[in-house]
């Protein structure tokens, strides 16, 4: 890890953590592949990283299954996996996460509602992830102080003075809106994540100067917002040009000597 807090590693999640030390992390987040059968590319060209599985769903819950058994270690006592999917194989990922944890290790089915993306004739949209948050002991950490939003308006104008001021712990849905492609943050990557997601994750589970780190770093969204956070951060990618990208904004961030411009979005206590 370098003087600034933060490494990161071309390699399979796999690999890797296999070889890092045990109860080390505090957190780690990680954003795999979606079993969508699909290749991701860049936007505006340029490669991504393919999501496609010749021997389906049981191909890639085995790919998941090693990699989260070998995360699984590294976990402090009061660690947290957020593990981040969607509809196509949450589900699947969630009684395999039970085993690998425990049952009663999952804290909360957390929803992230973006609202953004285009609609469909045939069925209810889809506008929402899911991260699964487990614990790798009993007592995960947990900010509440961080984790805290706005009341309602018509409750705060009434009712002020019955509530904590600094607003009420948000519920398990997140309403946290894509950043446009135009944004300052925005790098292409075909699964990036905004940074108002992921500052609020790492501000509610964990504390200035834990590790965080993420085995599927993709564009380095989550290790942004750890090292503007004050957190050390480790971060791995199979892909060079994810790695390339990472490097370069953590390293502008390094060189800025200031976090990026806040996106301004705060969870919709709803």
């Amino acid at each position: 890890m370098n003087a600034a807090g933060w490494e990161l590693r071309q390699g399979d999640a796999l690999e890797v953590a296999r070889a890092l030390d045990p109860a080390s992390f505090r957190l780690v987040y990680i954003d795999p592949p979606f079993f969508t059968n699909k290749d991701q590319h860049r936007r505006g060209g340029g490669a991504g990283f393919s999501d496609r599985w010749a021997g389906g769903l049981s191909e890639y819950l085995e790919f998941l299954r090693l990699r989260l058994e070998a995360i699984r270690p590294l976990l402090t006592e009061d660690g947290s996996l957020l593990l981040h999917l969607d509809w196509r194989a949450v589900h699947y990922a969630r009684v395999m996460c039970d085993s690998i944890f425990g049952y009663g290790r999952l804290q909360n089915e957390i929803i992230w509602s973006y609202r953004s993306g285009g609609g469909s004739s045939l069925r209810y949209g889809r506008k929402h992830d899911t991260i699964l948050w487990y614990s790798a002991g009993p007592r995960p950490y947990f900010d509440a102080t961080a984790a805290r939003v706005p009341y309602d308006a018509i409750i705060a104008a009434k009712r002020a003075h019955l509530f904590h001021k600094e607003g009420k712990v948000s519920g398990d849905v997140l309403e946290i809106s894509r950043p446009p492609n135009h944004s300052r943050e925005w790098t292409g990557w075909p699964s990036q994540k905004p940074l108002a997601l992921l500052r609020f994750l790492v501000r509610v589970h964990t504390a200035p100067g834990d590790l965080v780190g993420d085995f599927f770093c993709g564009s380095g969204t989550s290790l942004a917002a750890a090292f503007e956070l004050g957190r050390r951060t480790f971060g791995c990618d199979t892909s060079p040009d994810a790695i390339a990208i990472a490097t370069r904004r953590l390293q502008e961030m390094e060189t800025a000597g200031s976090p990026q411009s806040e996106a301004g979005v705060t969870p919709d206590p709803s």
